[in-house]
């Protein structure tokens, strides 16, 4: 049977992303990231970003699959080898998600470093994550 440049059909892709479901079950709110207005003095405005606290900004609220994985480092100047960890997020394909975004995630709020929402074969969308200090 030759080869038809598709590895698996729609429908074997749609049971692959049921399947990817299961695991996300943690309720995740999406905070959409809005232009504020620079602080007086001097900042260039294109690299200042703010967030409105409003109803308005929560994009959506959906389960997802949150993960975070510890990294071991060493520090260059004093030698210390410490941990940071790498955090993730799943959520379904078509999810409307975007770099500068934050997520809550229970009580602890993200930052969206980036996604995969341009890949061409995507079982889930992955968001890298930082922690909001």
């Amino acid at each position: 049977m030759p080869w038809k440049g598709q590895f698996l059909s729609d429908r074997q892709m749609a049971r692959v992303r049921d399947v990817a479901q299961l695991g996300m079950t943690t309720t995740v709110t999406i905070l959409e990231r809005s232009a504020g207005t620079p602080p007086a003095g001097g900042d260039y405005g294109d690299d200042f970003v703010d967030y409105t606290e409003t109803s308005e900004s929560a994009r959506a609220t959906l389960k997802g699959w949150f993960f975070s994985t510890p990294t071991t480092m060493q520090d260059v100047d004093t030698g210390a080898i410490v941990t940071s960890n790498t955090y993730r997020l799943f959520l379904p394909v078509g999810t409307d998600i975007s770099p500068g975004d934050r997520v809550q995630v229970g009580a602890d709020e993200y930052t969206v470093s980036d996604t995969d929402a341009e890949g061409t074969w995507l079982p889930m969308l992955t968001c890298n994550l930082r922690k909001r200090e």
